[in-house]
Parts: C-alpha cells; structure tokens; sequence
C-alpha cells in the first residue's frame, strides 16, 4: 500500500467552514463521514462507514482519521473474519503473534475469548501490542463479537502528550535511552489465552524510549508495564525501575486518556506507535469473544 506523505502540522479531519459539519472534503468532492472526537487528548467515533466495504478514498480518510486521533472507533459493524482480513490487509502485512494460536481458518486472527469463570483479561495492564519482538504491532484491529451487559471497557493513553508534558530536563535524559522488552509466558491468563511452547525462554526486544512516529515524525514515549518493560539497556532492572515506573504513571494520567465502552459490532483501530491500552477486568460472570488482527509495524532500530 502507497501513503500519502503527512503534511507538516497534521490533517484536521475535524474541519469547520468551508466544510459543512461532518463532511470531509477530498479532492474538490465531499465525502460523507462523520468523525466526532471522544476527549480532549485521543480518539474519536466515525459513522457513515461500512468496513466490510471501503473504497480507496473513504479508507484515506479513516487512516487520516487515526493518524490525527491516535484511536478511532465504530459501531454496528457487520463483519465476517474474511473482510475483517481484507479490510486488515490494507493497513500492511499482517503481523502473527509469536506466542499466540490464530484461528485455524484464518492465520492471522486471535479469538480472544474470556469465559464466565476466568478470573483475569488478556492483556490485562498498560501496554501496546507486540513490544516484545522486533518488528512491534503497528496498527491493532479488534472487533466485539460478544460482550458483557455492562464492563469490559478499554482505556488508551495518547503517548505523544505524555511525552510533549515531560520537563526539558527529563527529556534530555531519556533521548537516547533504550529498553529491553521480554514476553512474560507465566502470567496469568484466560484459559482459553495459553501461550504457545510455555516452557521455551522468549526472545528480549530492544527499542528506543522515545520514539519519532514513522509517518508524522511527532515524538512518543515508547514502553510497557513492567512485565513486558523490563529495563533499560546497560542499566540493572533495579536502576531502571524508578525511571521506568514514574514514566509509565506519568503516560496514564487520566487527562492523557479515552475510553471506549464496546458492543456487539463495535470495531477499534488504533496505532501502537502512540498509544498504550488497558482492558479493564470487571464483568467476572461474563462471556467476552473479540476477534483481533495486528499489523507488522517498522523496526526501531
């Protein structure tokens, strides 16, 4: 797939006179899609697309959308595992999760499935998906197929604020730090979530702390909870913690953040080069069954 390069202070996708409100206009013609922003730092709801269809101009504007909103969420969406895979394929190779099982029809989706009696959610702390391999996940695509009555919201941190509010200071610190990321194969998951070869060692992952976005160039804190975060290279898990833990704290403030209550139908995009995630556990008792496909991001080094 060709991008179109980024112009230099963004797309505003959100555009007033002379666009009419939730219209967007490409190429001298309007395009009808209305994208409504959730808070006042990332995310944002779109209407007026079907995804099992998306043409070349109505997908520009969804990327545009996610490049400027950093996650980007939609309702009522009827999808079958095949289009979810062609719509995904758009975005760039897909990327197999070393440690996880697909769907056996469709390399490449993960059921994550959490059953009524499990006690914790896949994934369950701040994190952005696949840290811990070289190629990390570049964009994530996740659909609701099942949902509790109530709970199982998800919460996104935008990485780029985090980074912009650090003092000069803590930024000239970190500017040329690196850290070593590792799968933790012995956390408790979902039953229906066990790794793959839980005895074999993962492999460590190494990426820069401050990370220039691949198509904006903006800056990002770039690190996980510190299960996958382990340290920082030539410093001891001991020396690295108190960097690492006020970094992740800071990152996750709550003015820094959106979250998204999900239904049936309900699919979210987001780019994991600027934004953490955290699925919240409180609907014991309840059946979850979403369908995930993540993208093969850049190597960071």
């Amino acid at each position: 797939m060709v991008r179109r390069p980024y112009p230099p202070g963004g797309y505003n996708t959100c555009r007033s006179a002379p666009t009419p409100p939730g219209i967007m206009q490409m190429n001298d013609r309007y395009l009808s899609i209305d994208i409504k922003p959730l808070t006042g730092a990332m995310g944002a709801e779109i209407h007026g697309v079907d995804l099992s269809h998306v043409d070349d101009r109505t997908f520009d504007a969804v990327h545009r959308a996610l490049l400027d909103h950093g996650v980007i969420f939609f309702r009522d969406q009827d999808i079958t595992p095949n289009a979810q895979m062609a719509f995904a394929k758009r975005w760039g190779e897909i990327h197999l999760h070393p440690h996880m099982r697909c769907l056996p029809d469709h390399p490449g989706i993960i059921e994550i499935v959490k059953k009524e009696d499990d006690t914790t959610v896949f994934g369950e702390n701040w994190h952005t998906d696949q840290m811990f391999t070289p190629t990390p996940a570049r964009v994530t695509i996740l659909y609701a197929k099942q949902v509790p009555p109530v709970g199982g919201d998800t919460i996104f941190a935008n990485l780029h604020m985090a980074y912009d509010t650090l003092s000069d200071g803590m930024k000239d610190l970190i500017s040329d730090l690196r850290t070593i990321s590792v799968y933790d194969k012995q956390k408790k998951r979902p039953a229906a979530m066990t790794p793959t070869a839980p005895d074999e060692a993962p492999e460590p992952a190494e990426h820069p702390l401050v990370r220039p976005h691949p198509e904006t160039g903006r800056k990002a804190l770039y690190l996980c909870h510190a299960g996958i975060t382990r340290q920082i290279a030539g410093m001891t898990e001991e020396e690295s913690r108190p960097i690492l833990s006020y970094l992740i704290k800071h990152a996750t403030k709550p003015e820094f953040t959106c979250r998204f209550r999900w239904e049936v139908g309900s699919m979210a995009i987001w780019d994991n080069r600027r934004a953490l995630h955290y699925p919240v556990n409180d609907y014991y008792g309840y059946r979850r069954v979403m369908h995930r496909i993540t993208i093969e991001g850049e190597r960071t080094s």
